[in-house]
């Protein structure tokens, strides 16, 4: 007689999937792949967007454009907006959240004891990687936590 195997679901070990977007256009694949799993294991969805504080990069930058950081919310407020959207369509709870912080380190702060964070790896490119480093690179490294990267 042949023993059931057990298929082990992340319901069991994770509570939440912590999506992190970055507004690139490989973001809505990602995201489509955090839901896919939060649907197939009945758990739950955080978009969270990072913004970089526009200061790390160019000092004077909040100087000359005091409205930056509001008008880089209002953008990436749309893009969490149709993550939300796509969840709802597929039946999966999407809780958005939207920082100002150094993207892998907000990252790795959101995510709890029982989360699975998921992210991209072809995000931003060129002078910005060299500058920033690579995100998935330094969460992969640096949380103690699973880490799913989509390519």
């Amino acid at each position: 007689m042949k023993k059931k195997q057990h298929r082990k679901t992340i319901k069991s070990e994770f509570k939440r999937i912590i999506a992190a977007i970055d507004g690139s256009m490989y973001s809505k694949r990602f995201a489509k792949k955090a839901l896919d799993l939060a649907k197939q294991n009945g758990v739950s969805v955080t978009a969270l967007y990072v913004i970089n504080p526009p200061e790390t990069i160019y000092p004077e930058f909040t100087e000359m454009y005091p409205n930056a950081v509001a008008l880089l919310k209002k953008g990436r407020r749309s893009t969490l907006d149709e993550i939300k959207k796509l969840g709802d369509k597929m039946g999966v709870p999407v809780k958005t959240k939207l920082v100002v912080g150094h993207p892998d380190q907000e990252i790795i702060k959101e995510a709890g004891k029982q989360d699975l964070i998921v992210l991209g790896c072809k995000g931003k490119s060129g002078l910005e990687r060299i500058l920033m480093g690579r995100v998935c690179e330094k969460v992969l490294h640096h949380s103690q936590l699973p880490v799913l990267m989509v390519r």
